[in-house]
């Protein structure tokens, strides 16, 4: 009987045996499988590590020309805005010169008036008080300006003379060389 027992128990320590070592040679199988999934692994994140600097670089450089271009736009509403100023100033400057324009059209036609009557006086008074510019004692202004001036006080009046009689009108009556210049204040 014992010899039946020991026997039943070296087949059972042999089986276990062979069970363990199925076992073990499966758990060294199942090792090297597992230390090839870590090298893959490990590769992957390698590559990813890689990927991840690749991308950081890409991202950097996306920032600097992102900074660039808002410089770039900064200088364009700069510029815009200089251009803005520039143009109120020409529009400005255009709108002193039609006025200064205006200013000297109005002083050149009452200089020609003027003149027109210095000539007749020079004239020996021929036609003096029908001089161009006459009118009633008015210096008429250039067409189309709406300002009519008085004439001096002192100057002749249109229809006061005699046809008959030549009054004889000093050059001052008309164009003061002396003290405020009335019919020409404004040059």
């Amino acid at each position: 009987v014992v010899a039946d027992e020991v026997r039943s128990l070296a087949m059972r320590a042999a089986e276990a045996a062979k069970n363990t070592a199925d076992l073990l040679e499966g758990t060294v199988t199942k090792v090297k499988e597992g230390s090839g999934l870590v090298e893959k692994t490990a590769e992957a994140f390698s590559r990813m590590a890689d990927s991840t600097v690749k991308v950081k670089e890409l991202v950097a450089e996306i920032a600097a020309a992102s900074n660039e271009q808002a410089q770039g736009v900064e200088q364009i509403n700069k510029a815009v805005d200089e251009m803005n100023n520039v143009t109120q100033q020409v529009a400005a400057n255009a709108e002193e010169s039609a006025s200064a324009s205006e200013e000297l059209n109005a002083q050149s036609a009452q200089l020609k008036v003027a003149v027109g009557e210095l000539a007749a006086l020079a004239g020996g008074g021929k036609n003096g008080l029908n001089a161009p510019g006459y009118n009633q004692g008015l210096l008429l202004p250039p067409p189309g300006s709406a300002k009519v001036r008085q004439a001096p006080k002192d100057a002749p009046q249109a229809g006061l003379v005699a046809s008959n009689r030549r009054k004889t009108v000093n050059p001052e009556q008309i164009i003061p060389l002396e003290g405020e210049d009335r019919a020409f204040k404004d040059f």
